[in-house]
């Protein structure tokens, strides 16, 4: 009786280990090909993930919210990081392109994105940006523009005048869009998108990022029929067979280092499927 039990458990621990034998070995190939694999696809060949990070300050040493400051140290070693492991920095109109199927993109693509047009930009970033010739998008508030502590519109085309610097509107007045009716909101982003283009003499493509993060369906739906692709700032992940251009999410990158950047990718990416 007793050898019959100890025959039971011994064949019941054997399937166990067999079955975590095979989860484990699951979990290292679907790492190992999140890390490794870098393919070209259509939109329709494969789902992706297609992260947009967003940051504000690139700064010397953190003296403020960490979520709008990262330091020239962490953000070069995320970026050197991102591309020894194959990933592709895009813009928005590879994307704009991807999703119309005229384009295909790398598995592991992402968009690089600063709000707001902080002086730091121009001071800190822009160096980065030439030595390490990776194409970003600056969302700037129009009315902030010149300011003390914000880019100048010479610094502005200065930037895009590089070839590397894309430059889109984050509002004319940086107000939370709850508190302006949809029709003052849509004719304050037309005009900042266009003060843009004539700044820097030519055609833009119509991108938006709402203040905050803040946003409603009504406004949404109104600056889409204008044509505008639309961010959100919500940490989810873009994932091509849901790819919505006017609602795109984004995500902090903060001071991260890149294991941890991957990671939170691997669990948005899950968590929001």
């Amino acid at each position: 009786m007793e050898k019959t039990k100890n025959t039971k458990i011994k064949k019941i621990c054997k399937i166990i280990l067999i079955i975590l034998a095979i989860i484990i070995v699951s979990m290292v190939g679907f790492i190992l090909n999140f890390i490794y694999s870098n393919n070209e696809y259509n939109k329709e060949e494969k789902n992706i993930n297609i992260p947009i990070f967003v940051y504000h300050n690139i700064v010397d040493t953190i003296t403020g919210p960490d979520y709008m400051q990262t330091t020239k140290e962490n953000f070069i070693n995320q970026i050197l990081g991102l591309k020894k492991l194959g990933y592709e920095i895009i813009r928005y109109d590879d994307l704009i392109k991807y999703d119309k199927g005229e384009q295909k993109l790398k598995e592991k693509s992402i968009i690089i994105t600063f709000d707001d047009g902080w002086e730091t930009n121009y001071e800190n970033l822009f160096p980065i940006v030439k030595e390490y010739n990776i194409p970003i998008a600056i969302n700037i508030i129009d009315d902030n523009v010149g300011k003390e502590g914000y880019l100048s519109w010479d610094e502005i085309k200065e930037m895009n005048d590089s070839g590397l610097v894309d430059i889109y509107s984050h509002s004319r007045y940086h107000k939370d869009p709850n508190t302006v009716n949809t029709q003052q909101y849509v004719e304050d982003v037309q005009y900042s998108h266009k003060h843009i283009e004539e700044v820097l003499g030519k055609q833009v493509t119509k991108i938006f990022t709402y203040p905050y993060g803040l946003y409603d369906e009504e406004k949404v739906k109104a600056l889409e029929e204008k044509g505008f692709i639309q961010n959100l700032t919500d940490n989810k992940i873009n994932e091509s067979n849901k790819l919505d251009l006017s609602k795109l999410h984004r995500e902090y990158p903060l001071n991260d280092s890149v294991p941890k950047i991957l990671l939170k990718i691997l669990y948005r990416a899950i968590r929001y499927d």
